[in-house]
């Protein structure tokens, strides 16, 4: 049921900015669905060719490469249908946002997971789910804005919950399971299912190695690129020792803003020898 916008978001405070659907980002799409359609409406052209001739193989075959490529146009159509009205509201307090009839709000406190690049998403503590996508304007400030606003509340959870002698669990996203050459996919886009910490070090969740807090030599981001002709640039979360490095992508882990935070508290700083240490 659709609220009243200014009843739901009393409780965030004071509004900063407000954010529309991008303009450039419908066109892009749209864009990509007529290229579509056109090569494949030039692979159904030879069906009917090879159906005049009787080639029935030939038909079997174009069909099949057609279909594939009006996947594309579906799946622009959806998205498009899915995002009309696409509208986000950020507060003192939290966030509002609006797309295609659905309203969801959140408060900065009640964010449980924040995921940036797979369509920046957040998980609330009750479960629920907000997707907003990069179809924004000025999507990299909301994410910004978000990140350094969770960041606040979730830092200090986390060393609460380590300094009581619990571990916390910093959760991938992983496609092995979920779709075909998901295994694959998933290195490619070098993601994996997380990390767990505790007080003494962080232990990867694929397999089971591990890094000491007091053994890291080295952590932070580093960009590269993928693919082999059109370089798509990629940000990877790097956590190493003197024998191993751990790597996800930056965008595809849950609160990884955290967990970078959280390192540079519980690692020793790189490349700092007992000498650099400051005395008391």
């Amino acid at each position: 049921m659709k609220t009243n916008p200014s009843t739901s978001t009393l409780r965030l405070g004071s509004l900063l900015k407000e954010y529309q659907g991008s303009a450039g980002n419908v066109v892009k799409i749209g864009c990509l669905a007529l290229a579509s359609a056109g090569i494949a409406s030039l692979f159904f052209l030879g069906v009917v060719s090879e159906a005049q001739s009787r080639e029935w193989g030939g038909v079997v075959a174009l069909s099949i490469i057609g279909s594939l490529f009006l996947l594309p146009v579906v799946v622009a159509i959806y998205a498009l249908f899915r995002g009309r009205g696409a509208c986000l509201r950020l507060y003192e307090n939290g966030l509002f946002f609006r797309r295609g009839g659905k309203e969801s709000t959140t408060t900065w406190a009640e964010i449980d997971s924040y995921m940036q690049e797979t369509a920046c998403r957040i998980v609330k503590q009750d479960g629920e789910v907000i997707e907003f996508g990069q179809g924004l304007r000025d999507a990299d400030e909301i994410a910004q804005k978000i990140q350094d606003e969770s960041l606040k509340l979730m830092l200090p959870r986390v060393k609460a919950a380590i300094r009581n002698g619990s571990s916390v669990e910093f959760k991938g996203w992983q496609p092995a399971n979920k779709i075909p050459l998901g295994k694959g996919l998933s290195n490619y886009m070098e993601a994996h299912s997380g990390f767990t910490v505790d007080a003494n070090g962080i232990t990867e969740k694929d397999g089971g190695s591990r890094i000491a807090w007091k053994d890291v030599t080295d952590f932070g981001i580093t960009e590269e690129t993928r693919g082999p002709r059109m370089k798509l640039p990629i940000r990877l979360l790097h956590i190493a020792d003197a024998t191993q490095i751990f790597r996800t992508r930056y965008g595809l882990l849950g609160n990884a803003h955290v967990l970078l935070a959280l390192c540079a508290e519980m690692a020793k700083p790189p490349n700092q020898t007992e000498a650099d240490k400051p005395t008391g």
